[in-house]
């Protein structure tokens, strides 16, 4: 296993992590646990895990293998979230964390669902900051973290307003969207601050798809995952990668990718950027530069969302990723702003027929 420094923590944690949310059958509460246990016995340390993943059993499936992780003396780490910010339901929410993870102290605790510019100034005027110091001070939290899906500039501008305090950060980053999030992930490695990854696998749809994202791959690869994989963690300002792990074979395919890593030089990371755009005429590859929309629809991650529409056929998986990640459940709503002015088509590099898209996924919302 490949090991690196948390930003300016000290703190050792594997370079591939596990995301807890997508065990295969969350129910079965020591099963599951046995799949983290197998990651940990495979030299992963980073565990990441939030109230609600997986029915809300997910910390409490991790805590089951915490009992036993704490038995062997080796170190690892746990990472979970809040979305509050009044001080007394952060705490509440808190105290439920350390119970059912059955830990003294959260390593990595982050600010969590940061989806629009200004969320975060809205819940420092509720005092989100000043709590977190607090926790801290108390020892019941070590690293203040925040996890975002902002985009581009909208990352360090958030970052701003953390005052300093934040000493890692969250955020989705794949070889498929890599375009959304790496001058954010610049701007945290800038400040000193640790970056994990989520979404590294595109929330499944690379490895499910691999005949299409063929070509991200090097001749040699055993899978898709070694190349997924491979593009996270040549970014020098990566920390960790992480992976939903359904099962024990998920955490082998892919602490088996890790031990075969070869990071890519930086001239060939800019040429793999090169290729995924070129290989990508259909999907938007959310260069941004239609945001300016003089209505305020946000073009880019509608488009982002439909990408998921091309790969799956299904326009269902569009919806739901606007909604679950994007904060977005009423396209319709969002869209009945749209004036037809096409701008956002007339800037766009790809020439993508945004205006019928957004058609299309009006048309899936109607028919749910």
């Amino acid at each position: 296993m490949l090991y690196k420094t948390y930003g300016r923590t000290g703190a050792q944690v594997s370079a591939l992590g596990m995301g807890c949310m997508r065990f295969e059958n969350s129910n079965d509460i020591d099963a599951m646990a046995a799949v983290v246990l197998r990651a940990f016995e495979r030299g992963v340390t980073y565990f990441d895990t939030a109230p609600f993943y997986c029915g809300d059993k997910s910390e409490i499936i991790l805590g089951v293998a915490v009992k036993e992780m704490k038995k062997t003396g080796k170190p690892f780490y746990v990472s979970t979230k809040t979305g509050q910010s009044q001080e007394e339901k952060i705490r509440k929410e808190l105290e439920r964390s350390l119970q059912r993870l059955n830990v003294d102290a959260i390593d990595f605790y982050h600010i969590w669902c940061l989806l629009r510019p200004g969320d975060l100034e809205q819940r420092k005027r509720n005092g989100v900051l000043d709590t977190f110091r607090k926790i801290r001070e108390e020892g019941l939290i070590r690293h203040v973290c925040v996890s975002t899906h902002l985009d581009h500039d909208q990352i360090g501008a958030m970052l701003d307003e953390g005052e300093g305090l934040f000493e890692g950060i969250l955020l989705g980053l794949n070889a498929i969207n890599f375009r959304l999030r790496e001058q954010g992930v610049r701007e945290a490695a800038r400040r000193g601050m640790g970056v994990v990854t989520m979404n590294t696998l595109g929330g499944g749809l690379i490895p499910d798809h691999r005949d299409r994202f063929r070509f991200i791959m090097r001749p040699g690869d055993e899978s898709v995952i070694d190349a997924a994989l491979r593009f996270n963690l040549s970014l020098p300002e990566v920390t960790t990668a992480l992976v939903g792990f359904r099962n024990t074979a998920d955490v082998d395919a892919a602490v088996n990718a890790v031990e075969r890593f070869e990071p890519l030089s930086s001239a060939e990371i800019e040429t793999f950027k090169r290729n995924v755009v070129e290989s990508s005429e259909e999907f938007c590859t959310q260069c941004n530069y239609c945001r300016d929309c003089p209505v305020g629809i946000p073009v880019v991650r509608l488009m982002e969302a439909y990408n998921r529409r091309i790969l799956t056929g299904d326009p269902r998986r569009a919806l739901e990723h606007l909604r679950n990640y994007w904060g977005i459940p009423d396209v319709t709503s969002v869209l009945s702003k749209c004036t037809e002015c096409r701008r956002c088509e007339e800037v766009c590099t790809q020439h993508l027929p945004i205006l019928e898209r957004f058609e299309h996924l009006k048309s899936a919302q109607k028919t749910k």
